[in-house]
């Protein structure tokens, strides 16, 4: 599905590059603007999974837990998408005068459709961070276990968290906190997040909810390990 969408966004993307005629320097650059958003989507949507999920991978690295993450792909206004897509189509080679400048707006609102993830900047990109008892390597960034509150779920829209490791106790508690009224985009919105010295770190966001689970599961496991397994 992701992949035909990509391939569908990458040949419309090289019509506007090689195929269409514009007859203004203002055309021109409805032309490269709508050829350059339509590409980078289109590359951004073959770098997914085959079917736009999130997941994680898992790897034991000298006695540590390294997580891979993949966020899912933001769901798209398709008609929206498209709207915007064909009246800049219509503007490429139309000669009407000034007409150029409405169809840079279009590409304006076709880049906050296809380009501009709402789940925020963590959303858009793969993240790997290692995991242990000694605490959590993120970004280059260790977070000691004993400073860590917590390790939590967010949902950017929905509100919700859920508390998967208790720093008294020690082991993770999976106390869940259902967001209500989810809308397509929120279904794919939470983070995994983790309170240490009074702030927050994200450590993978652009998750479903069981995704999120598993993931602040593992977390959770791998900073405080049962004694009892070898």
């Amino acid at each position: 599905m992701h992949r035909g969408v990509a391939v569908m966004a990458g040949l419309v993307g090289l019509w506007f590059l090689l195929l269409a005629s514009p007859r203004s320097l203002g055309e021109s650059l409805v032309k490269f603007a709508y050829a350059a958003i339509l590409l980078v989507f289109a590359y951004q949507r073959f770098r997914t999974s085959p079917k736009g999920a999130a997941g994680y991978a898992r790897h034991e690295e000298d006695g540590r837990l390294r997580l891979d993450v993949t966020p899912a792909a933001a769901p798209v206004h398709w008609f929206a998408a498209v709207l915007a897509i064909a009246l800049g189509a219509g503007v490429t080679g139309s000669g009407i005068s000034l007409l150029w400048i409405m169809g840079l707006l279009f590409a304006a609102i076709t880049w906050m459709v296809l380009l501009k993830d709402p789940r925020g900047l963590h959303a858009t990109r793969q993240r790997t961070f290692h995991v242990g008892p000694e605490g959590v390597e993120v970004g280059g960034q260790l977070l000691r276990t004993a400073d860590i509150h917590h390790v939590g779920i967010r949902n950017r829209f929905g509100g919700g968290v859920e508390i998967v490791y208790d720093a008294s106790q020690g082991i993770p508690t999976g106390v869940a906190a259902g967001i209500a009224h989810r809308r397509k985009l929120a279904e794919v919105a939470y983070r995994v997040e983790i309170e240490a010295g009074g702030e927050a770190h994200v450590l993978a966001a652009g998750l479903d909810q069981v995704t999120a689970r598993g993931l602040a599961t593992e977390v959770g496991r791998a900073l405080n390990p049962d004694p009892a397994k070898p």
